[in-house]
């Protein structure tokens, strides 16, 4: 330590120093109350040697660590109290003469632990990170908008909490929590900085060419609505969340709080669904006048006309776990065998950036896994989905004797019964059911019996559907009525076929629920989310003005055969022509992952856990996102870095004709395939 006596600093003195050190060349940004540690420290370190070079080197160290940890890109108080004592901790040693600083949890000692144990010649065992995550088991972060970071939530945070209290604070947070994260997301998005000179000038214009919001007018700062309230006439950019009122009148929402959006001449970014309870960007002009609202005592706010719709713009996963610090969101890193230093140093929280990379050398290596996973709606009780599962049985049997072939796991997808599971008047009917859904899966293990290789080898994943028990008592099959996330076919319904299973082997999963496999993951989710998307799809006036002209174009040139052959070859800009299943699946897949949630709507459209919202989020975004949508073709959409894959049904309304798809992580590759019986 400095000889140098102690001062005291303000942190205006030490803010310039910190900011060209953090700021300019590191990238960092360094918070009120980190500052004012920082500034302490520095006092009682070095004194009036404050400006000393040893004192930068000391802030390029602070840095040099909060780098190293992964801790993302603000400084706060709470995490640079800890690298301070990690580095005195660190210093002591160096004193005592110790090479390496034995201290568990030590993240800044990772490189000279690496480096002196040779951890690289480590072989990790991949088993160790192929697991399956159900929403019961995945741990639970919060976003936290002051630190701009996420929070782990323990389950007995609130001690004293009912279950009930709990649930209602969830559900009021519900959406609030969801305006809150993409707006963090917005405001590091290079189009919405404060400070940006973005030369598209016209929102519309890029509405028009088919694009998402990608560069606004003059000033594309996004304003609170609260700050727009006296400014009439004035053109601003809003982000919020779009409902209606007790009119039926269409508003915005944001933290501050809400206005009437009048969209008769609204103009809407194309490939996108919009539908009540999604959040979006809107541009026009604010007037204090008009509205239906305007006739309600209690409503000063005016009107908002709309000029452009569109949605917030997804982030890359990449991007995203840079800037929140390379959290471990589902928790795999603390749950593994490995007996690694490396992974013993970084504990549950952080996924360090060197075993990253291992991981990823790991998983390119393991050219032969592959995932199985059928189509939806596996009906059990129907002989033609029986005999399609033994052929394609037999065909992985036949498979695994290769020595280039390695599945990993099978994934079926309810409803596993074609008809709902419902309770009826008579208890002996009752027991009917249960008994006769139950002998649904006996069939099941009864086929698998004669392919040993399966299932010595494979796991067994069952993911429920509509009709499985238990949410099909009370909702009948209906899908809105339908708990999300909904939990695992009971174990009474399969018990031969875990007695067929080695242990572990056969696996009842939630729906929706995560696969890790090494540094991926994987979401699966069986929904029909394309038929929910159009119900509640938003008309506009342009649309139909659009429509309109399409149909008087179609017209005139139906008497020109060489025009009309054309237009079915080549798009109205001479593009070639793009099926209309590809059109909607790329619409679907960049709603669903611009809003970062995968049920974006009100809660009068499905039931949802609000306990359970965080496993619903999809940000930052998985790698692979697997849609069992039935009534959807299987399509295969990448947005943003992001794979989204359909696999569609299991066998269609005609043929016996079986669908299901392989995945290989090494290559993060699909094959859609058939198979004919």
């Amino acid at each position: 330590m400095s000889t140098s006596l102690p001062i005291k600093l303000q942190p205006s003195n030490l803010r310039p120093i910190a900011y060209r050190i953090l700021s300019k060349k590191h990238g960092l940004n360094l918070k009120t109350d980190a500052l004012a540690i920082l500034t302490e420290t520095i006092s009682y370190k070095f004194g009036f040697e404050w400006k000393s070079v040893r004192s930068q080197q000391f802030i390029e160290e602070v840095a040099r660590i909060w780098k190293l940890e992964d801790r993302g890109l603000f400084i706060d108080g709470a995490g640079l109290k800890q690298v301070l004592k990690e580095l005195s901790k660190k210093k002591d040693s160096e004193a005592a003469g110790e090479t390496v600083p034995a201290v568990a949890g030590r993240s800044d000692t990772v490189v000279d632990i690496v480096e002196e144990e040779e951890v690289p010649e480590e072989v990790i065992n991949w088993k160790d990170y192929f697991k399956v995550i159900n929403p019961n088991q995945q741990p639970k972060y919060k976003f936290d908008r002051h630190r701009k970071q996420f929070n782990l939530v323990s389950s007995n945070s609130i001690p004293g909490h009912s279950l009930m209290s709990k649930t209602l604070e969830s559900t009021v947070e519900l959406f609030y929590n969801r305006y809150n994260l993409i707006s963090d997301r917005l405001s590091r998005h290079e189009n919405f900085q404060k400070a940006s000179y973005s030369n598209v000038s016209s929102l519309r214009r890029l509405a028009l060419a088919g694009s998402s919001i990608q560069g606004l007018s003059a000033s594309n700062e996004i304003t609170l609505i609260k700050n727009v309230l006296g400014r009439d006439g004035s053109k601003f950019i809003l982000f919020g969340l779009l409902s209606k009122n007790s009119a039926g009148d269409f508003i915005l929402e944001d933290s501050t709080d809400y206005i009437e959006l009048n969209i008769s001449q609204a103009y809407k970014a194309e490939g996108s669904f919009y539908c009540v309870g999604m959040f979006v960007i809107v541009e026009g002009i604010y007037s204090a006048n008009g509205g239906s609202s305007n006739q309600m005592n209690d409503y000063i706010g005016g009107c908002f006309h709309v000029s452009v719709i569109g949605h917030p713009p997804a982030e890359r996963r990449d991007v995203s776990n840079e800037n929140y610090g390379s959290l471990d969101f589902l928790g795999i890193q603390g749950n593994a065998g490995s007996s690694s230093t490396l992974a013993k140093v970084e504990k549950t929280l952080k996924i360090n950036k060197p075993w990253k990379k291992k991981l990823i050398a790991l998983e390119k290596s393991l050219t032969t896994h592959k995932l199985i996973m059928l189509g939806s709606d596996c009906y059990l009780d129907s002989f033609r989905v029986m005999d399609g599962l033994k052929k394609l049985f037999g065909a992985i049997e036949t498979s695994l004797e290769d020595e280039f072939s390695e599945p990993l796991a099978i994934i079926m997808v309810g409803s596993f019964i074609s008809k709902p599971l419902t309770p009826t008047n008579s208890s002996v009917s009752t027991i009917s059911n249960s008994e006769y859904y139950k002998s649904n899966f006996d069939n099941l293990a009864n086929i698998l019996s004669g392919f040993p290789n399966i299932i010595k080898t494979c796991k067994l994943i069952l993911v429920p559907g509509k009709n499985d028990p238990w949410q099909t008592t009370y909702s009948l099959g209906s899908s809105n009525l339908n708990y999300l996330p909904q939990k695992m076919v009971p174990n009474v319904f399969l018990n031969r076929l875990e007695r067929l299973f080695p242990k572990g082997n056969l696996i009842r999963a939630w729906n929706p629920f995560r696969i890790n496999y090494l540094s991926q993951e994987i979401l699966i989710l069986k929904d029909d989310l394309m038929s929910k998307f159009k119900r509640n799809d938003i008309i506009f006036e342009h649309d139909l003005e659009l429509e309109e002209q399409l149909l008087e174009k179609e017209k005139k040139e139906m008497g020109n055969d060489e025009e009309r052959i054309n237009k079915l070859v080549l798009g109205q800009n001479g593009d070639v022509h793009i099926p209309e299943k590809i059109k909607q699946a790329r619409k679907l897949v960049k709603t669903l992952l611009d809003q970062g949630n995968l049920q974006p709507f009100l809660r009068s459209l499905k039931l949802i856990d609000p306990n359970y919202d965080h496993v619903l989020r999809i940000e930052p975004l998985p790698t692979v996102l697997i849609l069992q949508d039935a009534g959807v073709e299987n399509f295969e959409v990448t947005y943003n870095g992001c794979k989204v894959v359909n696999i569609g049904r299991l066998i269609g309304n005609s043929g016996r004709r079986l669908n299901y798809a392989e995945y290989y992580p090494s290559g993060k590759r699909f094959e859609f395939k058939e198979i004919y019986f």
